[in-house]
C-alpha cells in the first residue's frame, strides 16, 4: 500500500495565491456505510439522552444537542455567528479534545504529517465564505478555543497520511424498495477520534436550505452532507487516479460542496455545479435523491460522470477513476488501497443480492470485511445508510455503537 506523505509548507499561505502549487507525494484528508439499534429525532429530546460527558448544556441561544449511543446530533439555528455561539458551546469538549489530545502532541513532535497544518489551515481559512468565517468567529467566542486553534481544528483531517473509503447505492432493479446509500469511512490513525463525531444540522435564517454534515467536529466543509430537499453526498479520495496536484489559487472544493447543498433543489443543480466549479484536488463524489445516484470524479482537470461504469440502478465507488474518458496512467491495486479489489467486491455482492437490497442488506454488504470479499477495512472509523425518501439515516460508529437510526427529516424540516 502507497502512503502519500504530508509535504505543504506553512508559508504557503503568505505567497501569491494565484500561483498553482504543486504538491507531491501528499495524502489529501479529505476523504474518501436488519433495522438494528433506535430511533430519535429531534421532537423526542428528554433527560434519557445523555451527553457526552464534558458537554456544557443541552440548549443554547436557541440551539441543542443529543446523543443516543454515541451519535450526536447537533441542531443549530438563527444567523451565522448565532449558530457559531451555539456550536462552540454545546460540543466544547469535542473541539478541545481534537486540538488537545490530537493535534497538539502531533504538532509539538513535528509529525512529518501534520507540521505543515498551519499553512493550509490558513489557506482554507482565508478563502471561506463570509458567511462560514462568521460561524467560526461565534464557535471561538464560545468554545474556549481561540480563532487559531479552531482553523488547526477544521484542518484536521489534513494530518491524515491516507484515506481509502467505499461506496455504494441502489435503486431501481437492484433495490427492494426506496434507493438506499452506503458509505464506508476510512482513516488510519483516526479511530481514537470516533467520541468526537458529530451530525451538525444548519438552520440558517438567510434563506439557505436546512443542511447537515456529518465528519469531525469543528469541521466546517463538507464530506458526508444532506439538505432537506433530501439529497445527499459524499466524497472519497480519487488521488490515485487524478495524481495529488492541488491548486490553491481555487476555492477548497469541500466547502464548495457544503454551500451548493444549501442552494441545491435538485440533482439537475447539483450537476450544473460539477460542471461549472472544478475540483482544487481529485476527488470521486457520490451524489443522491430518491430517484437515483450519480458518481462524479472531479479534479483539477474537469470533471466527469462515471455511474454509467456500473448497470443501471447501481452505483459503486472505491479510489481509481472508471469513466473511460480520462487520460490518466493506468494504476495497480497496491497504489489504490485495493480499490479495483473492493470495487469488483461489492459489484459482485451487489448482483449476489439483486432486487433485495434495503436498508438491513446495505448494512450487512458495508460491514463485511475485506477478507471475506466486503469493502470494510481495518481503518474504517464509521459507516453510514441513508435512505433519501424517507430522510432517514443509520449510523455506526467502531468501537462505540450497533447501528443507530436517526430521523433527519424531523431535524431537517423545522
Amino acid at each position: 500500500m502507497r502512503f502519500f506523505k504530508f509535504v505543504i509548507f506553512a508559508a504557503a499561505y503568505q505567497i501569491d495565491v494565484v500561483k498553482l502549487l504543486r504538491i507531491k507525494n501528499m495524502a489529501f484528508a479529505i476523504i474518501c456505510a436488519s433495522f438494528v439499534g433506535t430511533s430519535f429525532g429531534n421532537n423526542m429530546f428528554s433527560d434519557s439522552y445523555p451527553l457526552t460527558k464534558g458537554d456544557h448544556s443541552r440548549t443554547f441561544e436557541g440551539g441543542n444537542v443529543t446523543e443516543k449511543n454515541g451519535v450526536k446530533v447537533l441542531d443549530l439555528h438563527g444567523t451565522w455567528k448565532e449558530m457559531g455561539r451555539q456550536y462552540g458551546y454545546l460540543v466544547a469538549s469535542c473541539l478541545q479534545d481534537i486540538y488537545q489530545n490530537f493535534l497538539l502532541p502531533k504538532i509539538e513532535s513535528g509529525s512529518d504529517t501534520i507540521v505543515n497544518v498551519h499553512g493550509i489551515s490558513e489557506m482554507l481559512y482565508s478563502k471561506y465564505p463570509a458567511r462560514l468565517k462568521q460561524l467560526i468567529d461565534g464557535m471561538a467566542e464560545t468554545s474556549g478555543l481561540t480563532l487559531q486553534q479552531l482553523k488547526l481544528v477544521n484542518a484536521v483531517e489534513y494530518s491524515a497520511a491516507v484515506f481509502n473509503c467505499s461506496a455504494m447505492a441502489a435503486w431501481g432493479p437492484y433495490a427492494s424498495g426506496n434507493l438506499v446509500y452506503g458509505r464506508n469511512y476510512d482513516a488510519p490513525g483516526f479511530q481514537e477520534l470516533f467520541k468526537d463525531i458529530v451530525i451538525v444540522v444548519y438552520h440558517p435564517s438567510d434563506g439557505a436550505l436546512a443542511t447537515a454534515t456529518i465528519g469531525y467536529a469543528g469541521e466546517i466543509y463538507a464530506v458526508n452532507a444532506m439538505n432537506e430537499k433530501g439529497l445527499f453526498l459524499e466524497l472519497n479520495n480519487g488521488m490515485p487516479s487524478a495524481g495529488t496536484e492541488i491548486l490553491f489559487d481555487r476555492l477548497a472544493s469541500t466547502t464548495e460542496l457544503l454551500t451548493m447543498l444549501m442552494d441545491a433543489e435538485s440533482l439537475e443543480y447539483a450537476d450544473a455545479f460539477f460542471h461549472t466549479v472544478r475540483g482544487f484536488a481529485s476527488y470521486i463524489i457520490g451524489i443522491a435523491d430518491a430517484q437515483e445516484a450519480r458518481s462524479y470524479e472531479w479534479c483539477a482537470q474537469g470533471v466527469a460522470r462515471a455511474d454509467n461504469a456500473a448497470p443501471d440502478g447501481l452505483m459503486v465507488m472505491t479510489n481509481h477513476y472508471v469513466s473511460d474518458s480520462w487520460n490518466f496512467p493506468a494504476i495497480t491495486d497496491e497504489e489504490s488501497w485495493a480499490s479495483f479489489t473492493r470495487r469488483k467486491d461489492m459489484m459482485a455482492m451487489a448482483e449476489k443480492y439483486k432486487g433485495h437490497i434495503d436498508v438491513a442488506q446495505m448494512q450487512q454488504i458495508m460491514q463485511t470485511p475485506m477478507s471475506e470479499h466486503g469493502p470494510k477495512h481495518t481503518a474504517t472509523v464509521y459507516q453510514l445508510v441513508y435512505e433519501p425518501k424517507t430522510m432517514h439515516l443509520w449510523m455506526h460508529i467502531e468501537g462505540a455503537n450497533d447501528w443507530q437510526e436517526v430521523d433527519m427529516h424531523s431535524f431537517m424540516k423545522q
